[in-house]
């Protein structure tokens, strides 16, 4: 009788399954969700003040070579992270970013060193008073 029970709840489900699997159609139309992206758009002015790819180019050897031997200190992960901030569509929150990580991962020289770097390409005048608070701290 055990058996009888337990094959009969085993047809039953394959029925159903193979009911629902292949003459089922549910009613109305499936919708199909279109993903929305949102440009960015600055009407501000440039937090930069030369093209964000040719930064590298415009500076000088000694400023590359200090550049250069400061992020060297960095880990593999705040370097990736920098690069993360760098390609952010949001030049100015990437910029803030930035700093808040190097402030954090640097000593105070270093950290100005980078600073005085940086202002010859990144328009600190433009970014609402973030950099300055973390220049102060």
């Amino acid at each position: 009788m055990k058996r009888i029970i337990i094959y009969l709840f085993l047809i039953c489900a394959v029925i159903t399954n193979i009911y629902l699997i292949f003459v089922w159609k549910p009613p109305g139309k499936v919708v199909e969700q279109q993903k929305i992206t949102k440009d960015v758009i600055s009407y501000s002015k440039s937090v930069y003040k030369v093209d964000k790819e040719k930064i590298l180019e415009r500076l000088s050897s000694d400023d590359k070579r200090d550049f250069d031997k400061i992020i060297n200190r960095l880990s593999a992960f705040d370097i990736g992270k920098i690069k993360e901030y760098y390609k952010d569509s949001n030049d100015e929150e990437g910029v803030v970013n930035i700093f808040k990580l190097l402030k954090r991962r640097l000593t105070a020289e270093d950290y100005r060193r980078i600073y005085e770097i940086s202002s010859s390409f990144v328009e600190f005048d433009n970014i609402k008073g973030e950099i300055k608070k973390i220049r102060l701290l």
